[in-house]
């Protein structure tokens, strides 16, 4: 079963969300249990793991953005949908991890669009694991954490949401494990995933404060899957 959070201070788009988020668990029979949750606080006290979080990015006692980010902290894997009045806040999504954004008040066509999404993320996520087998011991790692992995003296460290990790291995089998839609390669020395890039320009490509070069000869491939991949995200 699906565990659906709505998170919104104004109760009367929380109603319209959650039933519109509901309908469309109907229309495709996925078993669902919707939440809803008056404030970020709250969402945060009742300490659950959803499969998807509706999240208002304006709310008076803790605001989505900051009630994301302490999220983040503690569960990396629930898909982050904002909710806004306003689209230019949702553009801080990619520090969260958020999925996508929609414009209230919720519309059923936005709820279809965000939601076959998410549902494309949870199939994904659930196929992506990896084992990485660390000095301090094996580490169970989603590829939706990673954000780049480099070589760095013969050995490869995985950048995640959860920390750094070195492993003994090879960049090319990495590319190998890793879908082709999300993660390309921005030099010899560096793997990518899309999904964490905020901006891509002819010399570099950031990933929060990380600035990582690109080089020419992958310039315009990289170029070519951030901008497609933009238009599968928006």
């Amino acid at each position: 079963m699906l565990l659906i959070a709505v998170v919104d201070d104004d109760p009367k788009d929380a109603a319209l969300l959650k039933g519109h988020v509901e309908e469309y668990c109907r229309k495709n029979d996925h078993a669902a249990l919707v939440r809803v949750y008056s404030d970020g606080l709250d969402f945060i006290r009742a300490a659950e793991t959803h499969d998807i979080v509706f999240l208002d990015i304006q709310m008076n006692k803790l605001d989505g953005l900051e009630t994301a980010r302490i999220m983040r902290k503690i569960n990396h894997e629930s898909v982050l949908i904002f909710v806004t009045n306003m689209a230019q806040f949702a553009i801080k999504g990619y520090e969260v991890d958020a999925l996508d954004f929609i414009i209230k008040p919720a519309s059923m066509a936005s709820i279809v669009y965000v939601m076959d999404k998410a549902m494309k993320r949870i199939d994904g996520g659930a196929r992506s694991m990896f084992s990485l087998k660390t000095q301090e011991g094996t580490i169970s790692l989603s590829a939706n954490d990673i954000a780049y992995v480099e070589v760095f003296d013969h050995n490869l460290v995985y950048h995640t949401t959860r920390g750094e990790y070195t492993v003994r291995g090879r960049l090319s089998d990495v590319s190998e494990k890793l879908d082709p839609e999300r993660f390309v390669m921005c030099n010899r020395s560096f793997i990518v995933n899309l999904r964490h890039v905020s901006n891509v320009t002819a010399e570099y490509l950031l990933i929060g404060d990380t600035r990582i070069s690109v080089s020419k000869s992958h310039r315009k491939e990289l170029m070519k899957r951030f901008s497609s991949f933009l238009g599968d995200s928006l």
